[in-house]
């Protein structure tokens, strides 16, 4: 039997509906993608509404919304812009300058400029709150909800699952929910998938 989520990760991460025979028309901001047999939004596009709405020029596809990059936030004119200091590279030689962004979060070789938090509505729209760290500040998770034909083309990001068609964070704790903005930690296990983040409220 096909897993609960599956159904739901169609809905919410841009597989609009749709299962459909090859040759079928898809609707508007839609393709249809052979080796997933199904209907998709468009890379520019999320679902919504029970078809596909395009994002802003300005904008990317954050998980199954649309929302600034990393490293850039809304100005004052609502544009995503370059957010000064935050993503900057850093570690112990070269500290944070930005008075927002003056933590410097060191993950694997390599460190980035962010700023601490407590609850995921401090950060950016692209950033989730690493409220499983020790010292919790605003992340993101590269190649979440980007658009995959098989494994290799997430593997070298932290969404190095391709799950229906979309890079999805693999190995997060049960119970710690360490995945990106409006997702959780389920386990997948009994389907040979181990835990992988998906929308919340779909792990059953």
């Amino acid at each position: 039997m096909t897993p609960r989520w599956f159904v739901a990760f169609v809905v919410t991460s841009a597989l609009a509906g749709c299962l459909s025979d090859p040759g079928t028309t898809c609707g508007p901001l839609m393709h249809y993608a052979s080796e997933l047999g199904v209907c998709v939004c468009d890379d520019h596009a999320v679902a919504h509404a029970g078809g596909c709405k395009v994002c802003a020029d300005d904008e990317i596809v954050v998980g199954d919304t649309c929302g600034c990059a990393p490293g850039q936030l809304k100005d004052g004119q609502g544009v995503c812009a370059q957010a000064l200091g935050l993503g900057s590279p850093c570690d112990v030689a070269s500290a944070c300058t930005n008075a927002t962004y003056n933590y410097c979060a060191v993950r694997g070789a390599s460190g980035a400029c962010t700023s601490r938090c407590a609850v995921d509505a401090e950060c950016p729209a692209s950033y989730v709150c690493a409220d499983w760290e020790a010292i919790p500040s605003c992340r993101t998770f590269t190649g979440y909800g980007a658009t995959c034909a098989g494994p290799s083309e997430c593997a070298s990001y932290d969404a190095s699952f391709c799950a229906q068609g979309h890079c999805v964070v693999q190995g997060c704790t049960v119970g710690t929910d360490d995945c990106p903005r409006d997702t959780a930690c389920c386990d997948f296990s009994t389907y040979g998938l181990g835990t992988l983040c998906v929308p919340a409220g779909a792990c059953s």
